[in-house]
């Protein structure tokens, strides 16, 4: 092989993104949450069954300081959807895998009927971490400045597709959920991202009591 193909491989190698094993050994990229790699690579035939949790109202809300870019669909009412999903193969009850799903929803028209938004996936075995993590966000929502006071804070939990925040502007804060490609929705600022839906910070507190709905769901499914 001639060097300059030489060189040209060894650069496209060294920044192709790569995942690991814990023992080291590389895996393909694919989709970002156990629960979608089980069911498209592992599970067939499959059986995938929904546990509806809770479906929260969310009241319009002011968005604090943003700028005029800000996304159409921001401090309109609408509602969280938050199921336990569950996936396996018949005759294997071992072979399983579960997940959160928190759908969102806005409300449109003159009639008020429900858009869907965005839907977010976490693996069952991070939502007890997710529930708990909501409940510290709203706490520190609320907790009185220091004496060092930044112009913005952002505090999330992001995992699989999705993320649940608190963005803090000038101390005005608002609660919000995102769906999407994280690495993607990540990169931008929070009002940038089309899929997400703006809640007081005082309702994080039933997301949180929900979110730890699912994740007793979970334990008691995983169990079965």
């Amino acid at each position: 092989m001639p060097r300059v193909l030489q060189l040209a491989l060894a650069v496209a190698l060294a920044a192709a993104p790569s995942l690991a094993l814990a023992d080291g050994d590389p895996v393909a990229l694919g989709p970002p949450t156990v629960y979608e790699r089980f069911v498209l690579s592992a599970c067939s035939p499959c059986v995938r069954e929904v546990y509806p949790i809770a479906t929260l109202p969310v009241a319009p809300v002011a968005l604090p300081g943003f700028p005029r870019t800000a996304t159409a669909s921001g401090g309109r009412a609408g509602e969280i959807a938050i199921d336990v999903l569950r996936a396996y193969q018949p005759g294997r009850p071992d072979w399983k895998s579960l997940a959160l799903r928190v759908t969102m929803s806005v409300t449109t028209g003159a009639g008020g009927d429900p858009f869907r938004l965005g839907t977010g996936l976490l693996d069952g075995a991070d939502v007890a971490a997710l529930a708990q993590a909501v409940g510290e966000l709203a706490r520190i929502a609320t907790a009185p400045p220091g004496e060092l006071r930044p112009d913005t804070v952002d505090a999330d939990y992001h995992g699989g597709t999705l993320r649940i925040g608190v963005l803090q502007i000038r101390g005005e804060a608002i609660g919000y959920v995102q769906t999407g490609d994280l690495p993607t929705v990540m990169q931008r600022a929070v009002w940038e991202v089309p899929t997400t839906l703006y809640l007081p910070v005082k309702e994080l507190s039933a997301v949180a009591t929900a979110l730890g709905q699912a994740a007793a769901r979970i334990q008691q499914v995983r169990g079965n």
